[in-house]
């Protein structure tokens, strides 16, 4: 079935965060077989919006009035992708993926942090840039009890870029500039890509010189007010400089995609000029770049996803690179809940952007064959954007199939079902031997030290203390193999679970690897379901999900990913049962934050030996709560198959 996707941002606006919102809607329509796309535009501050009729402008309309009609009709949809600032999130989905272009300073705001938190389940950012400042982003913040806490990200946040765009033609501009040598700016006119600056940079540097200055650039939109602001604001600058012999053009109004990569090539353009304060990506230095066009920027941002090369383990750049400052940013850029007053950006330094542009001038061969080298590089080494998106958005991820050399089964227990748990051991000892096993207890262990080829770990006083996450890590700590399975104490393994594991992992790969755990009564589990909303999904279901949450009864995790992440030893079991969040969700969200994937096979089967459980709708619940809420008192006997279990 068609997964219903909701894309809601500027995608009909002549910006940044419109023509995100495009490449997410072609990512998503290039596999229409798979996403039933709806739209829901939004506006883009004061920026014009799109006025070309051409296919995709009619699909788009198209689509817009198929949601607004879905909507009237109370349609629901599967996934929400928001193609805005975190500030206008809102989950309008089951899942829900906030795209952001990021940010530009040293630092997201609290505000960001929150919405992404309480809002989205997971965050696409187009740098590695823009999501490191994520990530390390933290404040001091207050709980409801008043308790101090840290504010920091806790939601998974991945990184896909723009594509290189590719054109059979591009237009011829006319440009007629006067002089053979130019640079180019594409800016918008405030704060952050510190324009006037860059002119008065311009000038200091060329004014004796037959050098050009091309400007694409506008206040907010496209009008012809904002060319006048753009006219007078140049030419204040300008009668600064009376007797200079360089020369600024003024490029205003729309361009077409095809339009802005002719001025990458235009033939008398040599260099695309960029001293902004900072990028979240720089899309129009990522295309000069894979247009071959020498750039002079620095290095706070976006752009050094794309600026540099690695040669013999060392990151090279490949653009003439200008000194910085890194300092608050300017009051007049303060923007609260976006542009923290205390945040920090790039401030270029004047006599280091005056010698990279006369470095330039003079010696362009230089920079033009690291320009050529550079698109070759990004040509050469381009990656499927489209499909990096889709799957992303779907949660979808590749892992190469990887064999293990053993399993250390890890068993907490509290000794209160000693029939039980030795039934489990009896179980495990049964799988065929293709795979050596150690078996590792940890907790009250006193009524296993007869059991020979048993590791045991005292931990009684922990064990009756509800401290399970604490037993896993120390049975963990103690583990040889490369897989450790999470096992409860009451768990009953099927004869071939072992031969069914490592038939599924020569052909799949996996770091995190559940399978199907059914009741006695053979009914599910909660084998493969979703936390919000808390309920049993199809077996089917993307390992990338980004609402996954696997059940500790039974799963298994590589060494290496319990080396990164481990139990939460100040969560107790069952601590959902207080209105607080027990070790196992924690666990769950844990791992999707440092980003790996819940894996599922099948064909794999163990058993809950606990028949105070059964499968109620798409939940599992205790019996005695179904029969207080629904008054039904029978329910299904065991199953034939796990009562043949039984009895080995």
């Amino acid at each position: 079935m068609k997964k219903k996707v909701l894309i809601r941002g500027p995608i009909l606006t002549a910006s940044g965060y419109g023509e995100h919102a495009r490449m997410v809607y072609r990512a998503l329509k290039s596999e229409p077989d798979i996403f039933d796309i709806f739209i829901h535009p939004l506006p883009w501050g004061q920026t014009s919006w799109l006025w070309e009729d051409n296919q995709e402008r009619r699909d788009i309309d198209e689509l817009i009035n198929k949601t607004q009609l879905y909507i009237q009709q109370n349609g629901q949809f599967d996934i929400a992708v928001l193609v805005t600032i975190p500030n206008e999130w809102e989950r309008v989905a089951p899942i829900t993926i906030g795209v952001t272009a990021g940010i530009e300073t040293s630092k997201v705001s609290a505000q960001w942090l929150l919405k992404a938190n309480q809002v989205v389940d997971k965050i696409i950012v187009p740098s590695e840039f823009s999501a490191e400042i994520f990530k390390k982003t933290t404040y001091k913040a207050q709980d409801q009890f008043g308790k101090e806490v840290q504010l920091k990200l806790e939601k998974p946040i991945e990184v896909s870029g723009y594509p290189v765009k590719k054109f059979d033609s591009l237009p011829n501009l006319n440009l007629n500039l006067d002089y053979d040598f130019n640079f180019l700016c594409v800016a918008q006119a405030g704060p952050r890509k510190n324009l006037e600056k860059t002119i008065d940079y311009f000038y200091k540097t060329f004014k004796d010189k037959k050098v050009g200055l091309v400007l694409k650039i506008s206040k907010a939109n496209n009008c012809t007010r904002d060319k006048i602001f753009c006219m007078d604001m140049l030419k204040v600058l300008q009668n600064q400089y009376p007797d200079a012999l360089c020369k600024i053009y003024l490029l205003h109004g729309f361009m077409t995609d095809a339009e802005m990569h002719a001025l990458y090539v235009e033939p008398k353009i040599k260099c695309l000029l960029s001293l902004t304060h900072g990028e979240g990506f720089g899309l129009p230095l990522f295309e000069a770049a894979y247009s071959g066009l020498p750039i002079i920027s620095h290095e706070w941002g976006g752009q050094t996803d794309f600026l540099f090369i690695e040669e013999n383990g060392k990151k090279k750049a490949f653009f003439a690179k200008v000194e910085f400052d890194l300092k608050t940013i300017q009051q007049e850029a303060v923007w609260e809940g976006l542009l923290e007053k205390d945040s920090m950006w790039a401030y270029p330094k004047e006599f280091s952007a005056c010698a990279k542009m006369m470095e330039v001038y003079k010696d362009h061969g230089r920079f033009k064959g690291q320009a050529k080298k550079l698109k070759e590089y990004l040509i050469n080494n381009e990656k499927d954007v489209n499909k990096r998106m889709r799957d992303l958005i779907l949660g979808r991820v590749t892992i190469e199939p990887e064999e293990f050399n053993g399993i250390s089964f890890c068993i907490p227990t509290n000794a209160k079902r000693v029939d039980k748990t030795k039934l489990l051991l009896k179980s495990i000892r049964k799988q065929n031997k293709d795979k050596p096993f150690e078996i590792i207890i940890c907790g009250d262990v006193d009524a296993f030290k007869d059991e020979k080829d048993v590791i045991l770990i005292d931990k009684k006083e922990e064990a009756h203390s509800r401290k399970v996450a604490l037993l896993r890590n120390k049975a963990a700590e103690k583990a040889k193999f490369d897989v450790i399975a999470w096992c409860d104490d009451d768990i009953v393994l099927e004869s071939d679970w072992l031969e069914k594991t490592i038939k599924f992992s020569k052909t799949n790969g996996w770091l995190i690897l559940g399978n199907k755990v059914f009741n006695p009564d053979g009914t599910r589990y909660w084998d493969r379901a979703t936390l919000t909303p808390h309920c049993l999904i199809n077996y089917e279901e993307e390992n990338g999900n980004p609402i996954l949450y696997q059940s500790s009864a039974f799963f298994l995790v590589r060494k290496s990913v319990f080396d990164k992440v481990k139990w939460d030893e100040t969560k107790l079991v069952y601590a959902d049962r207080e209105g607080n969040m027990p070790e196992d969700v924690k666990y769950s969200l844990d791992l999707k934050n440092n980003n790996f994937s819940f894996s599922f096979n099948k064909n794999a089967v163990v058993w809950h030996n606990d028949d105070s459980y059964t499968q109620w709708g798409n939940q599992t619940l205790k019996k005695d709560l179904i029969e207080q809420k629904f008054n039904i008192a029978i329910f299904p006997e065991p199953s034939d198959k796990f009562l043949q279990i039984l009895e080995f």
